[in-house]
């Protein structure tokens, strides 16, 4: 499949943060109030940990990776479809052989378990429940990913309230000098700012982004995976592409 680039969450994004800022400059806030590097480092540095410790750092790489594809907008899987269609009216030609070579070719580990068990005549009920183990672990992959960001979007208030108490007893050391108070308070109250903020701009939406993107696809895999099926079972290529092909 081609992958274009998907500017919609990219926007998103800049129209959250455009209108924080636009906030503050009608507010008359400095943006040099809000940057803290002890409270984004609380903030951040803790919930990275968190996560860590849920998901391992391989969990978190993996969870990043899904994350840069939502910038990618990936063609919907008809292509493949018809090209199994193709494949049906080559084994009507050559015979069952030509599917191991495209089996072995393929990346997609559902494309080629069901071609492999065409190669060996197997029978479409048990090629039907062999996708369906492979659909269940990408699910399961998929909701993995999608409760690694909503966990984070979790974390991240609950850091945001730490960084301002522990903001707070550095304040209430001060308390000798009244006039500081008042800045000091304010200053403390950032590490809220960054929780609630990256946990509602960022990492929810992202989730829910992710999740959305997964049920499209699962979708699209599901019909890939009938279609498979329908090859095992020697239906005609016209069959196949009428079914599957074009919602027709």
């Amino acid at each position: 499949m081609r992958n274009r680039f998907e500017p919609t969450t990219l926007v998103g994004l800049l129209i959250g943060i455009s209108a924080i800022g636009a906030s503050m400059f009608l507010d008359g806030t400095k943006p040099t109030f809000l940057f803290q590097p002890s409270a984004l480092l609380i903030v951040l540095g803790g919930t990275l940990g968190a996560v860590t410790v849920r998901c391992g750092l391989s969990g978190i790489l993996q969870t990043f990776k899904q994350v840069l594809g939502l910038f990618r907008r990936e063609d919907e899987d008809e292509v493949t479809v018809a090209r199994i269609a193709w494949l049906a009216r080559t084994v009507r030609r050559e015979g069952h052989r030509v599917l191991e070579q495209y089996a072995n070719s393929s990346d997609d580990r559902l494309i080629s378990t069901g071609l492999t068990l065409a190669c060996e005549y197997t029978e479409p009920a048990l090629v039907s429940a062999s996708l369906d183990t492979v659909l269940d672990e990408e699910d399961q992959n998929a909701q993995k990913h999608i409760s690694v960001l909503e966990s984070a979007g979790t974390y991240a208030p609950t850091f945001g309230i730490l960084g301002a108490v522990l903001g707070l007893i550095h304040v209430l050391r001060a308390i000798d000098h009244p006039a500081e108070l008042g800045t000091g308070i304010a200053t403390a109250f950032v590490a809220t700012i960054y929780g609630v903020g990256i946990a509602n701009l960022f990492f929810f939406p992202l989730a829910a982004r992710l999740r959305e993107r997964h049920q499209l696809r699962i979708r699209q895999r599901e019909k890939l995976a009938e279609a498979l099926v329908a090859l095992c079972a020697n239906e005609s290529p016209m069959s196949i592409e009428r079914r599957f092909v074009g919602g027709r």
